[in-house]
C-alpha cells in the first residue's frame, strides 16, 4: 500500500458519526453503513467487539481513509485492540473487505450490549460522562500552580508564617494533582487529552522554577564562597 493509497475501515464504537471520537476520522468519506457478526461489550466509556460467527449483527460504518490516518488510528486504539482485515456486510446488500479493530483483552460477559449498536446505547448515556472534565481540571490547575508559585516567591514570608505549612502542602499537591488529572484525561481519551498532558507538565515545571527562584538565594546565603 503506497503512502497516499486509500483503504476501508469499519468503525463500530466511539469513532462512529454520532459518537464522541468521530472527529478523529477527519474528513474521511463515508461509504456505507454495515454490520458483522460478533459480540459488543461495554469496556468503560467505550465499547469493544469480539468477532463471533454465532454472535449478533454488530452495527457500524465504513469509511475510506488514507494510510497515514490508519496509522493514527493504530496509535489511538492502543494495545487493547488488534487491527485485522475481514469481510463486512453492507446495509442494503454487498460485502466489503475492510480493516477493523477487535478488542483483544478480557471481557465481562455481563457487559454485552444488545442490540449491538453503540450509538443506540450512547444516546442513553448521560452526556456529562463524555465531557472533558479531567482536561478542564488540568487547565485550571496550571494557572493555580503558577499563581501559588508566584505568591510564595514574592510575598513576605512573615505575612503568612502561620499558614506556611498549609501552603507548603498545597504547593506539593497542585503539580501532583495536575499530573493525575492529565493522565486521567489521557486514559479516558478525552478530546483535549493531549493539551491536558502538556499543561500538567508545564504546571510542574513552572512550579519547580518558582521554588528555585524562591530558595536559591537562601542557599547561596547559607553557603557563601
Amino acid at each position: 500500500m503506497s503512502e497516499n493509497e486509500k483503504t476501508l475501515v469499519f468503525v463500530y464504537g466511539t469513532l462512529r458519526k454520532e459518537s464522541s471520537n468521530h472527529f478523529r476520522l477527519g474528513k474521511a468519506p463515508f461509504v456505507k453503513e454495515g454490520w458483522i457478526l460478533g459480540r459488543l461489550y461495554r469496556i468503560d466509556w467505550y465499547p469493544g467487539m469480539r468477532l463471533d460467527e454465532e454472535g449478533v449483527p454488530v452495527r457500524g460504518e465504513i469509511y475510506e481513509i488514507e494510510r497515514e490516518a490508519l496509522r493514527e488510528l493504530d496509535v489511538f486504539e492502543g494495545n487493547e485492540f488488534e487491527r485485522l482485515k475481514t469481510k463486512v456486510h453492507a446495509k442494503g446488500g454487498g460485502d466489503f473487505h475492510v480493516w477493523l479493530y477487535e478488542y483483544c483483552k478480557e471481557v465481562d460477559s455481563d457487559a454485552e450490549l444488545l442490540p449491538a449498536d453503540w450509538v443506540h446505547h450512547e444516546r442513553r448515556i448521560d452526556r456529562k460522562a463524555h465531557a472533558p472534565l479531567f482536561s478542564l481540571a488540568t487547565f485550571i490547575l496550571l494557572p493555580a500552580t503558577a499563581a501559588l508559585g508566584a505568591f510564595m516567591t514574592w510575598a513576605d514570608p512573615e505575612s503568612f508564617s502561620r499558614l506556611n505549612w498549609i501552603l507548603q502542602g498545597v504547593s506539593i499537591a497542585l503539580p501532583f494533582l495536575a499530573f493525575l488529572t492529565g493522565r486521567k484525561a489521557h486514559a479516558r481519551r478525552e478530546r483535549w487529552a493531549e493539551g491536558a498532558e502538556v499543561c500538567a507538565a508545564v504546571a510542574f515545571v513552572v512550579f519547580c522554577l518558582m521554588l528555585l527562584i524562591h530558595f536559591l538565594p537562601s542557599a547561596f546565603e547559607a553557603f557563601p564562597n
